[in-house]
């Protein structure tokens, strides 16, 4: 065995002993101040340095951690109360019409575009075809609840219309409408291209699709003006 190879040896035996034993130098604080780490940009520091600097690093990471999770739970609970409070609009609602256009100002208030698009709509503002959501749950969906991000220009033209308002660069996400059989879908968009992400969670979303599919199952789609003042009397 040549001396590079010995040497080689010597110091791995080292470096797995050090593995073995994390607390080799809690006893030896000597040793551990005499010690140093050449760097590329300060040149030999100490490891008493070395560990510092690290444990800075962990540190400020932890702290953006922090104030990134504190952003995202003050997020979360506001779209909470937004969506629970649109919710209970819904089940007030004596019309679909009037489910529907509660979402779409809740929505505007937030922000964000709403369409909510059916199979069976008398408005052809608010009718899609079961065939056009087909084929885009077949390639963007394939079993998920919801899907999230852009959307191609044929796609947004599929669901919405060619006429519609959606974003060029905005991010989506779209939901099925399904009570007993396929309804159709509702869909938000956002002119931010991040805004709906595929890792993001759904369950507002999916709570309020229940809510509205149970809508579009029960309510007539427009109430005539006597109904109203029936209803307003009562």
């Amino acid at each position: 065995m040549s001396q590079i190879e010995a040497d080689a040896l010597t110091a791995e035996v080292v470096a797995e002993y050090l593995r073995d034993n994390p607390d080799f130098f809690i006893h030896r604080r000597d040793l551990v101040d005499r010690l140093a780490l050449p760097t590329q940009e300060q040149g030999a520091v100490s490891l008493v340095h070395v560990q510092l600097n690290r444990q800075r690093q962990r540190i400020e990471e932890l702290e953006e951690e922090i104030t990134t999770l504190m952003s995202l739970a003050a997020n979360n609970d506001r779209t909470f109360h937004e969506f629970m409070d649109l919710q209970e609009q819904i089940l007030k609602c004596d019309c679909l019409l009037d489910a529907i256009k509660a979402i779409e100002s809740k929505a505007k208030a937030l922000g964000l575009l709403a369409y909510v698009r059916l199979f069976n709509a008398p408005s052809k503002h608010y009718l899609t075809s079961f065939e056009h959501y087909q084929r885009f749950a077949t390639n963007n969906l394939n079993g998920k609840s919801a899907y999230l991000g852009r959307m191609r220009k044929a796609d947004r033209e599929l669901l919405f219309g060619e006429l519609n308002r959606a974003p060029e660069l905005g991010s989506y996400v779209v939901l099925p409408l399904v009570k007993g059989k396929a309804q159709g879908l509702i869909a938000f968009s956002s002119e931010d291209g991040g805004h709906f992400q595929p890792h993001m969670d759904t369950l507002f979303l999916r709570h309020l699709a229940l809510v509205l599919s149970h809508a579009i199952a029960t309510l007539p789609w427009q109430m005539d003006t006597n109904e109203r003042i029936s209803t307003t009397s009562a």
